[in-house]
């Protein structure tokens, strides 16, 4: 309503006032979920007052400070344990006594718990009689759910499994990870717990505190379940900032810094890059791939942000692979002979540039001859394409050979090889690629014939 006045109060002005007013709406529309995500991160908490935030920056500071200095003296505690002793410290002999106070673990939620009890005989909580009784119903409305927790906490350990085995120099196993995790998760949900999975944050901060063995995360899960079970005062009385702290450093150790600048040099064009220096860059679509990845995350779950990653990135790789086909003309020395080397994958994304690469045969020597030994045939779609330049050449009256394709290719054209009667490719091939170990894809084929594709004679 108030658009609709403006624009009959201002109509020569229209577009302006429109602009003007569309502007306003957004960032009014930006403010108010602003604070709806603040109310949500602060879980319906008030903000903190001027006062706190101070100390509590006081707080950050000083964990951080400690992390990075305290190994200089020892390294027998851990230099994020470190920083928390310290700013605990400070928090209970300095500043509480001078008046002022920080929010500490208790003031949010106490880590006070009890040793759980199988859920479907527990009887002290109620859980016995709050179990729903098992039907397909109730399976087919946790599945979804339950399958989409499964992928986002495997997807997370193997990835951290990945990042552990750079920094360590090993080689994880990534199926005795994924057993151990779905074990832990059966066993969470028989005690009522909720599942998890591999946390890098936590990882990283392990890594760089010395834990390098399976002892090390054996031993944190024993210590959890101490102060869960008995330490539960200690842990109440740490200052939240500190811990605030501890996870900037971790995000500090997770995030690679350097790809930073390596996405911002993709996104320039050359010349704004060769003005600021930054000569480092990959593919913009590898850059728009990750960019869609972390948007989509944001908005659905990173199972959702992995399948449409790997969705754009195998059209991408397609549509790439399709553009470096290349094919090489030569003529024998008496002209009456034109040989047609292909170069690159032959499929479903290339046979359309791999027809085109192939000038009209009427202006050809009869006698013709592709080799396809730098070639891979991949798919239906390749085959079908092969045959299709068979039927052009022969059409034209040419004698038409294909030679020299590689044994994974060959083998793709014997199961066929119904399909290619009348197309001449090979002559003989005395290679058994079903029981002979030695016969290897980068081998390559000579001949072949297609009424006879075993090669031998009978």
């Amino acid at each position: 309503m108030v658009s609709v006045s403006l624009l009959v109060q201002h109509n020569s002005t229209s577009s302006k006032y429109l602009t003007l007013l569309l502007i306003m709406v957004t960032v009014i529309d930006l403010s108010m979920k602003l604070v709806q995500h603040s109310l949500l991160f602060t879980n319906g908490l008030d903000w903190v007052d001027s006062v706190m935030a101070g100390w509590m920056t006081f707080h950050i500071i000083v964990t951080m400070v400690t992390y990075f200095m305290f190994p200089k003296i020892t390294k027998a505690i851990p230099g994020s344990l470190a920083g928390i002793i310290v700013s605990t410290s400070l928090e209970w002999a300095l500043i509480r006594p001078l008046g002022y106070n920080t929010n500490t673990v208790s003031d949010l939620a106490s880590v006070e718990g009890s040793f759980p009890n199988i859920v479907f005989l527990d009887s002290t909580y109620g859980y016995k009689d709050m179990m729903p009784p098992f039907s397909m119903q109730l399976l087919g409305e946790i599945a979804p759910t339950a399958i989409t927790a499964a992928a986002i906490g495997l997807l997370e350990s193997l990835l951290t499994l990945q990042i552990i085995d750079e920094l360590t120099n090993t080689k994880g196993n990534s199926n005795r990870e994924a057993f151990g995790q779905g074990l832990g998760q059966f066993l969470s949900g028989l005690f009522g717990g909720m599942g998890g999975c591999t946390t890098i944050g936590q990882s990283l901060m392990n890594i760089h505190s010395g834990g390098y063995t399976r002892l090390s995360s054996s031993v944190a899960a024993i210590f959890m379940l101490i102060i869960i079970l008995a330490a539960y005062p200690l842990i109440n009385r740490i200052p939240v900032a500190s811990l605030a702290g501890v996870m900037f450093l971790v995000t500090y150790f997770t995030i690679e810094w350097e790809s930073g600048v390596v996405v911002l040099g993709s996104l320039l064009p050359l010349k704004l890059r060769t003005k600021f220096g930054l000569y480092t860059k990959v593919k913009r679509s590898d850059v728009m791939i990750m960019l869609l990845v972390v948007a989509v995350t944001l908005i659905f779950d990173l199972a959702i942000a992995v399948a449409v990653g790997i969705v754009v990135a195998c059209l991408v790789f397609s549509w790439d692979a399709g553009t470096r086909l290349k094919v090489d003309r030569a003529l024998s020395e008496s002209d009456d002979k034109v040989f047609y080397t292909v170069k690159g994958p032959i499929f479903f994304g290339s046979i359309t540039p791999f027809l085109s690469l192939f000038p009209d045969p009427k202006d050809d020597p009869k006698n013709v001859t592709v080799l396809l030994e730098h070639a891979e045939v991949y798919d239906w779609s390749g085959m079908v394409a092969i045959k299709r330049l068979h039927e052009r050449f022969e059409n034209n009256g040419c004698e038409v050979q294909f030679q020299s394709l590689t044994v994974s290719s060959h083998k793709l054209m014997i199961k066929g090889e119904h399909l290619w009667e009348g197309v001449n490719i090979y002559k003989d091939a005395p290679l058994d690629f079903e029981e002979d170990p030695l016969v290897h894809s980068h081998l390559h084929v000579e001949s072949f014939d297609p009424k006879n594709p075993s090669g031998v004679d009978n």
